[in-house]
């Protein structure tokens, strides 16, 4: 990998939200961001202001013109003092990559599951780099920091995804329960990539079609752990009817391959004070039952497995293979994540890779028309 500028705590990494990408990348030090493609300027701005004073950089950028470009650049502008007038700033200091967009080889999609790292960042690292194979793209299934307690744990998922793609190929980005818990949680829409600020959105990789779904916490609002700060049950009733009426719409004619990404996967009862929610997650399956998803790849369990529908983790009627992947042991200082591999035709295969890139497990589904009723 390229040496990086002072100021990049990490490469950038380019996530895909609704139509567009979001380039992100951590900071080391106070300073102004934009990006470069094919002519295209991008900025890190409020309502035309450069912003400065934050640990984590955003600008959107265009999904075809970064795809056709195959190429961008970051550049960062240190501040020096902060003035009303006659501000001092630094030299800019740059990056610059090459980006591969979603091209599927051979009708199979190729992606690395990293859910649940909480702040586990050389492990999950380390499982993505020693598995020595290059994915279509990644997804962070949520828990990724420990907790948003802090501005530093805010720019965890941005340092993981950012040392594992190098800024070249996309990823996408799932909110968990965790990432709800501090006070730097209230800015999760500035400091991560997000859709007008929801943390649910569709998304768009070539012939790719996804939902990020976000299910919040995962214990009632009036749970004394949450001391009176969440309101998930009304959050989750505004993404639901979001859901219905995105999914009305139906999913793109030309889209090969459809996916749901989320933390929780919320077809299965938990035991309490775990189990909310059941008549909410009933109908989610059955609104996304119809749409043809090839597979939902999830985490929080920190448990591994695939299963079709009507498995051991199905109480709510999941609506297509689900995927969960994840398994931390901080006090072996182990982790363990999954490389999925879907087909047009649907059948899917996953291999569960630990830090050290050995292959802990393997499950396999045929395409649904091969499955057992």
């Amino acid at each position: 990998m390229v040496p990086l500028p002072p100021l990049f705590a990490a490469p950038p990494t380019v996530y895909a939200v609704g139509g567009a990408y979001v380039v992100c990348v951590p900071v080391t030090a106070e300073c102004t961001m934009w990006v470069e493609c094919a002519g295209t300027v991008s900025y890190d701005h409020a309502n035309g202001i450069l912003r400065s004073g934050r640990p984590v950089h955003l600008a959107s950028v265009p999904r075809g013109v970064l795809d056709s470009a195959r190429s961008y650049s970051v550049h960062l502008r240190p501040i020096v003092e902060r003035k009303p007038y006659f501000t001092e700033t630094g030299e800019v200091q740059s990056f610059e990559t090459a980006f591969r967009p979603v091209e599927p080889r051979d009708g199979v999609l190729r992606l690395l599951n990293v859910p649940d790292t909480h702040s586990f960042v050389d492990g999950a690292v380390s499982a993505a780099e020693r598995l020595g194979r290059t994915p279509d793209m990644l997804v962070l299934c949520g828990d990724i920091p420990e907790d948003c307690g802090s501005a530093e744990r805010m720019t965890v998922p941005h340092l993981i995804a950012g040392r594992i793609t190098g800024g070249e190929y996309p990823a996408v980005f799932a909110r968990g329960n965790h990432d709800l818990r501090g006070v730097y949680a209230e800015q999760y829409a500035d400091l991560t990539p997000t859709e007008g600020g929801r943390s649910y959105h569709e998304f768009r990789l070539g012939p790719v079609w996804g939902l990020v779904l976000d299910t919040g916490e995962d214990k009632r609002d009036d749970c004394r752990e949450y001391g009176w700060t969440v309101c998930c049950e009304a959050f989750r009733e505004e993404e639901e009817r979001w859901l219905r009426e995105t999914l009305a719409r139906g999913a793109p004619a030309d889209a090969k391959f459809r996916l749901v990404a989320c933390h929780n996967p919320f077809a299965f009862r938990i035991h309490p004070p775990f189990d909310i929610e059941g008549p909410r997650w009933t109908r989610w399956c059955a609104m996304l039952a119809p749409l043809g998803f090839q597979a939902m790849v999830t985490g929080h369990l920190h448990e591994c497995w695939l299963e079709a529908p009507g498995g051991e983790h199905d109480t709510y009627g999941a609506p297509c293979p689900v995927v969960c992947s994840s398994l931390l042991d901080r006090d072996a200082g182990t982790y363990t994540c999954g490389w999925v591999e879907i087909g047009e035709d649907g059948a899917v295969a996953v291999e569960f890779v630990d830090q050290d890139g050995k292959i802990r497990g393997r499950e396999a589904l045929p395409a649904p028309s091969a499955r057992e009723p």
